[in-house]
């Protein structure tokens, strides 16, 4: 079965490839997604996929599954295939994406033979977690009935296993007082001093909050005019951490900031979240079965995940499922993302290679996943008490 995985994706591999190529040449800003969209559902419906294109108001999120549905259990496939401002794909988008559809076409080909289904979710605006467009999609029914999900993200490494931080992203809006700065000073109320107080009152926490947290954030709105005192202010600010359950635990602290600032300034404070991801859940059951077929497919560079953290909203979706995340080589070692350098490698034969070694390493995990339950069990256990701790 191995062997007839990896030549279906070789087959498909040139369809993939100008699939991938397109979104390149088109790169789209988050919720944008529109040409990438249209081209992505419509070669979907062409391999007998039904496609439904929009998810609660995600318009350019879809859900596509095959026509004959199956009994067993259903592997989600993850795409995404939003763009960078400025820089195009320097994330690798296209090759998640196009990784993900041809996992998907190689082992629904198969899945007659067994037991179980596929799904290939597409999640817009990755790049843009202000609210997390997978959260979104959970919370409109997207990943139901879907028993472990699967996705690959380009790197210079290949590589499974690795950390996330979760994410709470928010702004404090102050409103004050308006007055003449000089004749009427004490008639006013500066919005702005609650900003820099609150500015102050957080540097002050980072001393006493663990060593993984990393606070964040700019003035958005500081005044009019150096003669006026300022009526509204607002600070955007994004806090992170190794786990949401703590993350969550010092967030009131980080909100007491704000309030201190307020009530300091005799001025009003309004409290917005505007989105929260979460850190991924590691499930090494699914990461080892991944990491062992992307060898198999002839992966290079395999060695330890990178140190350095960010966020993703994939964080939310390994909250509620085992899931895994294959970090495959396309750009030398130690060449950060989100640079004019990836941008380049884009469409790279290295790019090209990446794209054929997900695809092959996905279906191949997704199928010894069905194929196993009681591993596929296993896996939903420890996510379960992983849970609980």
């Amino acid at each position: 079965m191995e062997k007839e995985i990896f030549a279906a994706v070789d087959k498909l591999l040139p369809e993939l490839w100008e699939l991938a190529l397109y979104m390149q040449k088109n790169p789209e800003l988050s919720y944008e997604e529109f040409k990438a969209h249209k081209k992505i559902v419509t070669y979907l419906k062409n391999k007998g996929f039904e496609c439904k294109e929009s998810v609660g108001e995600l318009n350019t999120a879809f859900i596509a599954k095959p026509k004959k549905v199956n009994s067993g259990p259903t592997v989600g496939f993850i795409a995404e295939y939003d763009a960078l401002p400025e820089i195009g794909h320097a994330c690798g988008h296209h090759l998640i994406s196009t990784s993900a559809i041809g996992a998907a076409i190689v082992l629904d080909e198969i899945l007659p033979k067994m037991k179980g289904n596929v799904a290939i979710i597409g999640t817009p605006a990755e790049e843009s977690p202000l609210p997390p467009a997978k959260q979104t999609m959970i919370d409109n029914g997207a990943f139901e009935n879907v028993d472990f999900s699967l996705m690959m993200h380009p790197g210079d490494r290949t590589a499974v296993g690795w950390n996330t931080l979760a994410i709470n992203a928010v702004e404090f809006d102050f409103k004050g007082r308006a007055t003449h700065a000089a004749m009427f000073p004490h008639e006013g109320r500066s919005a702005l001093d609650a900003a820099i107080i609150t500015m102050t009152s957080i540097e002050f926490l980072r001393e006493h909050v663990r060593q993984d947290v990393r606070i964040h954030g700019i003035i958005k709105d500081g005044g009019t005019r150096a003669n006026i005192v300022p009526e509204n202010a607002k600070l955007q600010y994004h806090i992170r951490a190794l786990d949401v359950n703590y993350l969550n635990e010092i967030e009131e602290r980080f909100f007491n900031c704000a309030r201190a600032g307020a009530l300091a300034t005799d001025t009003k404070l309004t409290i917005n979240v505007l989105g929260r991801v979460a850190n991924k859940q590691l499930s090494p059951i699914v990461d080892d079965l991944l990491l062992e077929s992307a060898i198999k497919a002839g992966a290079v560079d395999v060695m330890e995940p990178e140190p350095e953290m960010g966020s993703t909203d994939y964080g939310n979706v390994t909250q509620i499922m085992p899931a895994g995340t294959l970090r495959a080589h396309f750009v030398p070692l130690k060449t950060p993302g989100h640079t004019r350098e990836w941008a380049e490698a884009a469409d790279k034969p290295p790019a090209k290679k990446c794209l054929q070694v997900s695809a092959k390493a996905m279906a191949l995990t997704a199928y010894n996943l069905i194929m196993n339950k009681e591993l596929l069990e296993k896996a939903k256990e420890d996510h379960k008490n992983e849970k609980m701790n």
